[in-house]
C-alpha cells in the first residue's frame, strides 16, 4: 500500500532481528530505509536483501553509543536518500544475570547503547524533522518497563527510561508536530535472543501469552509501520504492547 513512499528512516541496529524486520517493513511500504548497525557486514546483507526484494536502503555502520557516530550516520543518510522523516532507536545491548554479577564495564554498555543511544538519535534527527514541520520517532521499549525482572534488573531499568524518553519527548517536540512512541514487545525468539534463551525458556514463555504463540519480529514491525505512517497522525507519547496480552495476564 505504499504507507511510507518517499520517506526516509533511519532505523538503529537494523542489520538482525527486530530491527531487520522492521527496515524490511518500510522498505516494503516504500520508505527509503538508512540501515545502521555496528557491523558493516551484518548491515550489508539486510541491504541487499531488501533491494532484492525491490526495495531501496543504504548500509550504515556505527555505534550508537557514541554521539558522533549517530551524527555521522544521518549526515550519510542525508547525503543519500535526503533528511529522514522517521527514526527508529531499536538497537540495544544486554546481558541478564544476577545484579552482584553484573561488571561496571556490562552495565555501563548496557546504559550507553539502551539509553544514551536512545537520546542521541533524538538530537540528531530532530532539527532536520523541525525544519520538515514533522516526523515520526519510534522507540522500541519492552514489557519489563511495567513488570518486576528477576536477573534483569538493568535491562528493566533501562527500558523504564526508554518510556519516559517516550513520554517527555512527545511532549517536548509535539509543538514541531514530532510525534514519539514506543513499541514494548513480549519474547520475541531473534538471533540475539535465542543465545541467552533457552528453548525450554521460550516454551515458558509461550504458556504464559493468551494469544498462545510468541512474538515475532515481523509482528513488532506490522506496529513500526502503523506508527511511522499517518494512520497514527493523533497518536504520540504512547506505548504500544505487543505481548499478546500476556503483560497484564494473570495466570
Amino acid at each position: 500500500m505504499q504507507k511510507l513512499k518517499g520517506k526516509v528512516a533511519l532505523v538503529t541496529g537494523g542489520g538482525r532481528g527486530i530491527g531487520r524486520a522492521i527496515c524490511e517493513a518500510f522498505a516494503q511500504e516504500g520508505a527509503l530505509v538508512g540501515v545502521l548497525d555496528l557491523k558493516q557486514d551484518v548491515a550489508l546483507e539486510a541491504v541487499h536483501a531488501i533491494q532484492a526484494a525491490g526495495g531501496q536502503a543504504v548500509a550504515l555502520v556505527g555505534n550508537v553509543a557514541i554521539k558522533q557516530d549517530v551524527e555521522h550516520a544521518v549526515e550519510q543518510l542525508r547525503q543519500h536518500f535526503g533528511a529522514p522523516a522517521i527514526l527508529v532507536n531499536n538497537a540495544m545491548w544486554n546481558r541478564y544475570g544476577p545484579l552482584m554479577e553484573q561488571t561496571e564495564s556490562m552495565i555501563d554498555r548496557m546504559i550507553d547503547v539502551g539509553l544514551k543511544g536512545v537520546v542521541w538519535g533524538y538530537q540528531a534527527v530532530l532539527n532536520d524533522m523541525i525544519q520538515a514541520g514533522g516526523g515520526s520517532i519510534i522507540n522500541i521499549g519492552s514489557p519489563s518497563s511495567v513488570l518486576a525482572m528477576r536477573h534483569g534488573v538493568m535491562y528493566s531499568a533501562i527500558k523504564s527510561a526508554v518510556s519516559g524518553l517516550t513520554r517527555s519527548g512527545a511532549a517536548e517536540f509535539g509543538e514541531y508536530n514530532i510525534r514519539v512512541n514506543a513499541i514494548a514487545p513480549s519474547s520475541t525468539p531473534t538471533e540475539g535472543a535465542k543465545l541467552v534463551v533457552s528453548e525450554e525458556a521460550w516454551e515458558r514463555r509461550r504458556q504464559r501469552i493468551p494469544l498462545g504463540r510468541l512474538c515475532s519480529a515481523q509482528d513488532v514491525a506490522k506496529a513500526a509501520v502503523f506508527l511511522a505512517s499517518e494512520d497514527s497522525s493523533f497518536i504520540s507519547g504512547d506505548v504500544l504492547f505487543v505481548d499478546g496480552a500476556s503483560t497484564y495476564a494473570f495466570s
